[in-house]
């Protein structure tokens, strides 16, 4: 009888033992959760915290960007067209302004169709000294245009008497489109411009370019001074300094791509009606508004801010308009 009362104490001990030893496990088990949960819970506060630090710090860089930085990022495609001599393109200061004020603002592909001339070239009754393709090497550098392409001495494209050479327009033109069909897109817009432009003012954002009607320059060699921004506005009959020069500029124009076709193929367009120039209707600018005017196409004078980068000899003759010509 006693040796069953020792063996019942013994296993009632060993019980007691066990259940004292399942208890420390499990506290030891609720600790550690405890310890975890709390090293999971901190980190998760400090991620937190770092990203709200991060935010906070990131945020008044992006909100400091300039405007025209944040305008820049849109959906928009742009083709530059420039064509023409290249004249006076070498020039640092020239092709260095076009891509801060003109490709910076609007970018997008740059196409350039660029025509021989002879080493020495009479302009406006001024004879210059032209530069060969060589000295033209930095500024195409610069400038990465798409295409380029250069149109032998006095070779005008199949267009009849194209004495201002917008056939070179119709030929940039042709390059965009294949762009096109090879990139699958349609651009919005066309920059058709000129290689001896010198840009003094940003160009309008895309955002700020309409999609109805075309946006060319003014004859500033008929106006007493440069206006300061694109808040001023011309009739489509400008008062000229010629009364019977009634073309439009040639400089330069902003379209939509969908309106550009005719404008763009001035040259070869025939049949074009002679009553909108007056007295004028040879003139060679007369046939873009002949041409805008026969397709029923809006335009629009915008004091877009240019001047034409002469070389110096230009600027020792008589006769250099001191409006739309630089030296």
């Amino acid at each position: 009888m006693g040796e069953i009362n020792t063996t019942t104490n013994n296993i009632s001990i060993s019980n007691k033992s066990n259940r004292l030893m399942t208890l420390l496990f499990l506290k030891e088990i609720c600790v550690q959760f405890q310890q975890k949960k709390l090293y999971y819970a901190t980190h998760f506060i400090i991620i937190i915290i770092l990203f709200i630090i991060n935010v906070l710090l990131y945020q008044p860089v992006f909100y400091s960007l300039p405007t025209n930085t944040l305008h820049n990022i849109t959906k928009y495609r742009i083709a530059h067209c420039m064509t023409g001599a290249p004249r006076t393109l070498y020039k640092e200061e020239l092709y260095v302004a076009y891509r801060r004020q003109a490709l910076d603002q609007l970018p997008g592909d740059l196409f350039v169709i660029l025509q021989l001339t002879d080493k020495t070239e009479n302009v406006h009754g001024a004879s210059v000294t032209n530069s060969d393709p060589e000295g033209y090497v930095a500024a195409l550098k610069y400038l990465s245009p798409r295409k380029v392409e250069w149109i032998p001495i006095n070779d005008r494209l199949g267009a009849i008497d194209d004495h201002a050479g917008y056939a070179k327009w119709q030929r940039c033109l042709e390059h965009i489109e294949q762009a096109e069909k090879q990139d699958g897109i349609k651009y919005d817009f066309i920059v058709r411009t000129r290689p001896d432009l010198y840009f003094a003012k940003d160009l309008p954002t895309a955002d700020l370019l309409p999609k109805n009607r075309i946006l060319i320059s003014p004859y500033y060699e008929c106006l007493q001074d440069i206006p300061s921004g694109y808040n001023q506005t011309w009739p489509d009959l400008q008062a000229p300094c010629d009364k019977n020069n009634q073309g439009l500029s040639d400089l330069f124009a902003i379209m939509p791509r969908a309106l550009a076709d005719p404008y763009m193929r001035v040259a070869y367009i025939q049949n074009l009606p002679k009553h909108v120039c007056g007295s004028q209707s040879h003139y060679a600018e007369c046939r873009i508004r002949a041409t805008l005017y026969k397709a029923n196409i809006t335009f629009e004078i915008w004091p877009f801010i240019i001047k034409i980068m002469r070389p110096l000899q230009f600027c020792h003759a008589r006769h250099w308009n001191r409006f739309n010509s630089w030296c």
